[in-house]
């Protein structure tokens, strides 16, 4: 008898385990797929209207922050980001020679919670702006062509995604695990995004 539930349970662990295996198989090669066909679709386009907006850190840091990025994704200096300055703690970055949209999504995040600065006494708040296309990895083509906002959503718990709002309210989530757009029904546009 002892012997007949240790083997249930050997099959039952291995079963989920195999489980486990495909389901982390078809989810990763998904994110490859997506991350494929939003690499291909990319046509860098000089008069491109991305930007991002951000409030909360001086411009030291926010010079450290894009730094920091940059080596970490290896964007290399043929490919300028520019500051402008809107107020002490108010700036713009745009892209001159455009932002691959993973890129946008990963910086959009990366403002608002970056590695080795704290900003818990602070109101941080990013705002990128795009116009959709195919490279955005949106999920449908009738998007593109639309203008849309790329913002940390309000009371983020998870870190590793981005809401994006188009210009006529349809709202996503837009995950970092595989950047695979999923509708929702509310937007989460965080105050802090207000005025930007």
């Amino acid at each position: 008898m002892r012997l007949i539930v240790i083997m249930v349970c050997v099959l039952i662990i291995g079963g989920l385990a195999a489980y486990a295996f495909v389901r982390f198989t078809m989810f990763a090669s998904g994110a490859k797929a997506q991350d494929e066909r939003m690499t291909a679709a990319f046509v860098p386009d000089a008069n491109n209207r991305t930007s991002v907006t951000v409030r909360g850190w001086k411009r030291p840091e926010l010079d450290k922050i894009l730094s920091y990025l940059r080596e970490a994704y290896e964007v290399p200096a043929s490919s300028p980001w520019v500051v402008t300055a809107r107020s002490d703690d108010v700036f713009v970055i745009s892209f001159p020679n455009d932002i691959f949209p993973r890129l946008l999504y990963f910086l959009v995040n990366y403002l608002q919670y970056p590695k080795e600065f704290d900003a818990k006494d602070r109101s941080i708040g990013v705002l990128g702006r795009v116009v959709l296309t195919t490279a955005c990895g949106i999920p449908e083509d009738r998007l593109v062509g639309k203008s849309a906002e790329v913002y940390v959503p309000a009371n983020d718990t998870d870190f590793d995604r981005v809401y994006l709002r188009t210009d006529d309210g349809e709202a996503y989530v837009i995950p970092f695990t595989d950047l695979i757009w999923q509708r929702v029904q509310e937007a989460r546009r965080p105050g802090t995004i207000e005025g930007l």
